[in-house]
């Protein structure tokens, strides 16, 4: 397997990844980026113009023999308002220099071989070279969440704690919890 950054040269990979999301297919990764509010212009024509307008990627592609296979969003987290504003997503702190990893997906057949955990890993290390000071994640719990692949396009509470997550916040019984990992 190999990660690379989502850019204007791999786009289709990534339109690709979009189309096998299943009911998410239509948020293009946009879903924690905007408010929602009405546009005119389609979700796939502003996820592209993101990737083409962003002054760094905004997340990481996963390659098995050439083929896309998995994603994950990652970035500062000023980049998510929708994500800042939620109930149990809401920053805890203050703090500068924190960046989200807000969302993955891996292909249904490629699930359950450790593609998302080595995702998780490639942003924490994407987001250190950027300059970030901590990074986040909002996993959902599975002692008290769905796991289906819908509840967990946010990662898992275990997978972020194998990575080196502390939880910071659990704001409701079933919500998503915000979790926190200081880089060096």
């Amino acid at each position: 397997m190999t990660i690379e950054p989502l850019s204007a040269d791999n786009w289709s990979d990534f339109a690709s990844l979009c189309g096998d999301m299943g009911p998410n297919r239509s948020c293009w990764c946009l879903w924690w980026r905007y408010d929602g509010g009405p546009s005119r212009t389609p979700a796939r024509e502003r996820a592209r113009a993101l990737v083409r307008e962003s002054r760094r990627p905004v997340g990481l592609i996963a390659y098995e023999d050439q083929e896309a296979i998995g994603w994950v969003a990652v970035g500062p987290r000023a980049d998510y308002p929708r994500l800042n504003r939620g109930r149990d997503t809401a920053p805890i702190d203050d703090a500068s220099g924190v960046w989200v990893i807000p969302c993955f997906f891996v292909r249904e057949r490629c699930r359950g071989r450790g593609v998302a955990t080595a995702l998780l890993e490639a942003a924490v290390r994407f987001a250190t070279a950027g300059g970030a000071a901590a990074i986040e994640g909002v996993p959902g719990d599975p002692t008290t969440q769905s796991r289906s692949a819908t509840a967990s396009y946010t990662g898992t509470v275990p997978m972020f704690q194998r990575a080196g997550f502390a939880e910071q916040a659990r704001r409701t019984p079933r919500g998503r919890v915000v979790m926190r990992r200081h880089l060096p």
